[in-house]
């Protein structure tokens, strides 16, 4: 029969007729062939149920030429083996997935030891550079005193010393200690201020050398060493007031002195305004807008430190991976927009269907993931039906309600690492979806 006429027999309601070289039967979806449960109502959204031949109008209707065949259970233990499931594209992949590009936020963000490190060779890189600049005057202008006086091996010396402190900061393997960083743009400025005024100099470009200290302190180090520095950096100028010689030294000093403080308040309002957009975009970061819950970056990273947890403690760690049920026979019937209102109630009502410790995740279009620390294999199946009654139930209050499948495994009863973990709840999970859904499924034990 050509596809025209195929296709008008279908849409009158009318079955093919059988292939001439066999026995009449009647029509049902072409797929592989598979036990069904025997519990499980037929699926009328899933054309692909078996129908029972008895039924003529199941008989006479095929399905949907656009529609895939649904894959079946596996055969029970001691049964003929069955045709090889079809590849199902979840949006939940089967093996551990390949990390995410990282967002603006993330490459921001530092731990502790990266920010000292990177305090670190940056106060390496200022001393090298301010001590070689003063080396490299000093060499081509001399002092006043003469080439080779005492006034002149003085600030050689110092920037001799600027040039190796900064070295040995460049070449540490790791970050200074907490406190010798702390102390570093306060010894600086006094490294500054020393030669300063054993000549008796008040030049006022030695003496903006001293705002570089605070700057460091302010944008790098906490706010209460900046407070401080900025004190030991007044009086190193008050030093060089007393001791210079030249004339209008007072004005200098106090326009300096002013500059520097206002650079201070200035860098740390930066530094606040910065912090906060860091702590905004890494939340953003992180979260699903439309179910304010966390995303698959959040989620995946808190099951890598629940997984290395359960390698030191041993608890067992539980996860279900739980899916709307015909989800998209709401978007295709009442629109995306009842699908997204759906998706934020489910959003709301999940947070508290468990633990406060548990971690809830939408990790794909309509499915979540609930990560489950120190709950064992029992717990976690009562939990997870009680969670697939409650949103049967509260759902019913809905515009659309709707039901979940929910798949069960844990460690170290159904897997032995996380990659097995995920694939484990999620072949759970499809057989919830093939057994008839508004089930729960559960991982079988490794042993």
């Amino acid at each position: 029969m050509s596809d025209e006429r195929r296709r008008a027999s279908n849409e009158d309601g009318v079955s093919d007729p059988p292939p001439e070289s066999g026995p009449a039967s009647p029509a049902r979806p072409v797929g592989p062939a598979g036990p069904a449960s025997s519990d499980s109502p037929a699926d009328p959204a899933h054309p692909t149920s078996p129908a029972s031949p008895a039924d003529p109008a199941r008989s006479v209707s095929p399905p949907s030429p656009v529609s895939p065949p649904s894959p079946v259970s596996p055969p029970s233990p001691g049964s003929p083996a069955a045709p090889a499931r079809p590849v199902r594209h979840r949006s939940w992949p089967r093996g551990r997935p390949r990390p995410p590009d990282p967002s603006v936020a993330v490459l921001w963000e530092r731990t502790e030891h990266e920010s000292r490190l990177f305090a670190t060779r940056f106060a390496g890189r200022l001393l090298v550079l301010g001590a070689s600049l003063g080396m490299i005057l000093t060499l081509i202008l001399g002092v006043p005193a003469g080439t080779f006086s005492s006034s002149w091996w003085s600030l050689i010396g110092a920037c001799a010393l600027g040039v190796a402190w900064g070295t040995v900061y460049l070449l540490l393997p790791g970050p200074a200690p907490d406190p010798v960083l702390k102390a570093t743009p306060a010894l600086s400025a006094l490294l500054i201020t020393t030669p300063m005024a054993l000549n008796h100099n008040n030049a006022a470009d030695g003496m903006l050398l001293l705002t570089w200290p605070v700057l460091f302190a302010a944008y790098l180090l906490p706010r209460r060493t900046a407070y401080w520095t900025l004190l030991v950096v007044i009086g190193c100028l008050a030093v060089v007031l007393a001791e210079g010689t030249g004339p209008g030294r007072f004005t200098v000093w106090v326009e300096i002195t002013a500059s520097v403080i206002l650079t201070l308040v200035v860098i740390l309002h930066v530094r606040a305004q910065a912090d906060r957009l860091k702590r905004v975009l890494a939340q953003q970061a992180r979260t699903d807008p439309l179910t304010g819950l966390g995303n698959r970056r959040a989620f995946d990273e808190a099951m890598d430190r629940e997984i290395a947890r359960h390698r030191r403690t041993r608890a067992p760690l539980s996860l279900l991976a739980v899916d709307v049920d015909h989800f998209k026979l709401i978007n295709d019937t009442w629109g995306h927009a009842a699908g997204d209102e759906t998706l934020a109630s489910l959003g709301d009502l999940l947070p508290r269907l468990v633990r406060a410790g548990d971690v809830i995740g939408r990790i794909g279009g309509e499915e979540f993931g609930v990560l489950m620390p120190d709950c064992g294999h029992a717990q976690a199946l009562a939990r997870a039906d009680s969670l697939r009654a409650e949103v049967s139930a509260v759902s019913g209050t809905w515009a659309h309600k709707v039901t979940v499948s929910v798949g069960v495994a844990t460690l170290p009863d159904s897997a032995s690492t996380m990659t097995d973990l995920v694939i484990a709840a999620d072949l759970a999970l499809y057989a919830a979806k093939e057994s008839g859904r508004d089930r729960i499924r559960a991982a079988p034990d490794r042993s």
